[in-house]
């Protein structure tokens, strides 16, 4: 049964709506989101009002905590979230091993870094289309940005290990900016 994305409000009540899969066959990160960003940035922005963020696929969380982005202004949410793949996607003779999402308003689970980092075994497991929390903003603007981080490198330091924009929507199904989630 597929998880229900986020619910609407219209006409004082509230829908359901299911979320669509992604055409690369990960499950919808931000349902409703508009996919934004510029070419060459270091993830890919889901643009769009806060909104309920799923993960992409199964996983085990590094953390979801503040921090963990170089957005912290007064107008921009900090939150992050990274988790390792339970199945690393093959890209290009390389691995995919680790998402992480950034400028969340809200989180649905508290790990520090300090207890999935240094004890793996300490990290909460979460499953493909779990709910991870609420998008944010950054910079004024509301939206979602995901990482896709290379062979095992968690940190966003080299370009060598982290996929672009235009890499990340080729792994998601092709999808072009503007493209409705």
């Amino acid at each position: 049964m597929p998880f229900l994305a986020f619910a609407l409000l219209m006409a004082g009540s509230v829908v359901a709506v299911p979320a669509k899969p992604l055409r690369g066959g990960f499950e919808n990160p931000m349902p409703g989101g508009r996919l934004a960003g510029y070419s060459g940035d270091t993830g890919l922005d889901v643009g769009g009002s806060p909104r309920p963020v799923f993960a992409i696929a199964a996983g085990t969380l590094d953390y979801s905590e503040p921090g963990h982005t170089v957005w912290t202004g007064p107008r921009d949410t900090a939150n992050s979230v990274r988790f390792a793949l339970e199945q690393p996607i093959a890209y290009k003779g390389r691995r995919i091993t680790h998402v992480y999402y950034t400028h969340l308003s809200k989180l649905r689970y508290v790990q520090s870094e300090a207890a999935g980092v240094a004890d793996p075994t300490l990290g909460r497991h979460i499953a493909a289309g779990e709910e991870l929390g609420v998008s944010g903003t950054a910079n004024g603007s509301p939206h979602l940005h995901i990482g896709l981080l290379l062979d095992g490198h968690v940190l966003q330091d080299s370009w060598a290990y982290i996929l672009t924009e235009s890499q990340i929507r080729e792994v998601l199904g092709g999808y072009k900016s503007g493209e409705l989630l």
